[in-house]
């Protein structure tokens, strides 16, 4: 209790200025359009982490890891991906692909049907047997598996 000129003022202990936890109910930092963390500063107009709006991407030798974390092949790469594809075909611009004719289920394939002649015709050359059916190659690689169906010429 104080009393000046006839008045009773209630005065509070005192205390070592701001407290140890202080005024903790501010936030001057939010997110940051660019890299997306909370350390846009509000007042400064400046992200602490990224450095936007500034062109060029913040960065200091000093820190090792976060130059590691934010080097080239760790985001989606929207432009990069698509270069050695381009390069492999010589960076062809406005030019349309070649339309490549889709075989039907049915057809076999030349290779196939050139295999099957010379079956038919050693068969026929140097054995006594008619041919009666050959079955479809296995696999569409030079190693694979015909089924030959053979019958005794009378």
């Amino acid at each position: 209790q104080r009393r000046v000129h006839g008045i009773l003022f209630w005065q509070k202990e005192m205390t070592k200025g701001t407290t140890s936890q202080g005024e903790r109910r501010k936030k001057n930092a939010t997110f940051c359009r660019r890299c997306g963390k909370i350390s846009y500063h509000k007042q400064r107009k400046r992200c602490s982490s990224c450095g936007y709006p500034e062109a060029t991407l913040r960065r200091y030798n000093w820190a090792k890891k976060a130059v590691r974390r934010r080097t080239t092949g760790t985001g989606r790469m929207r432009y990069l991906k698509d270069i050695p594809r381009k390069l492999k075909n010589g960076f062809k611009e406005f030019s349309q692909a070649k339309r490549v004719k889709q075989r039907g289920k049915g057809k076999a394939k030349p290779e196939v049907k050139e295999s099957k002649q010379k079956c038919r015709q050693f068969l026929l050359t140097y054995l006594y047997l008619s041919l009666i059916h050959i079955s479809e190659p296995t696999r569409p690689e030079r190693i694979s598996y015909a089924v030959f169906c053979l019958k005794k010429k009378k």
